[in-house]
């Protein structure tokens, strides 16, 4: 017993915001001499040309990192209380403008002021170097314990 050949709907390959394309010519002509009963028994079926949409806003590629949750909790609070006073849009907006503050100080103290060459995403190498001290250091926060990397005692 063979199973039955699914049938093909007649919106396949339409879509409502595509405008409707023309069929291959080689299929026109072979639908056009012979049509099968079910397809002139069928309405033929127009797509609507899609509205002008307005275009879409492109924001600038994310980036992450590391933070202590108390950290997290004041940096939110900071901007949750002066948003409207310091006409902040969002947090992404305030962090950007926090590191700018911060890269302008640092290019004036360490580079007379002027901006240093960009480097691209994974186009340095970041973590301690020899004679650096971590930024943490002797500001008295309290880091968190690193886990033990020995094996526990008992396991077989």
């Amino acid at each position: 017993m063979s199973r039955p050949k699914p049938r093909r709907s007649s919106l396949a390959g339409a879509s409502p915001v595509a405008p409707p394309t023309e069929a291959q010519p080689e299929a026109a002509s072979s639908t056009a001499a012979a049509p099968s009963a079910a397809a002139r028994s069928k309405p033929s079926v127009t797509v609507a040309a899609p509205t002008e949409s307005p275009p879409r806003r492109r924001y600038p590629p994310k980036v992450s990192f590391y933070q202590e949750p108390e950290d997290s909790a004041r940096m939110r609070a900071a901007f949750l209380h002066t948003q409207g006073v310091e006409g902040l849009r969002s947090l992404s907006h305030f962090i950007d403008r926090a590191f700018m503050v911060e890269v302008k100080r640092l290019e004036a103290r360490q580079n007379d002021g002027r901006q240093w060459p960009a480097v691209q995403p994974g186009g340095s190498r970041f973590g301690s170097f020899p004679g650096c001290r971590p930024s943490g250091h002797g500001s008295g926060r309290r880091r968190r314990p690193v886990p033990s990397r020995t094996r526990p005692t008992g396991l077989a």
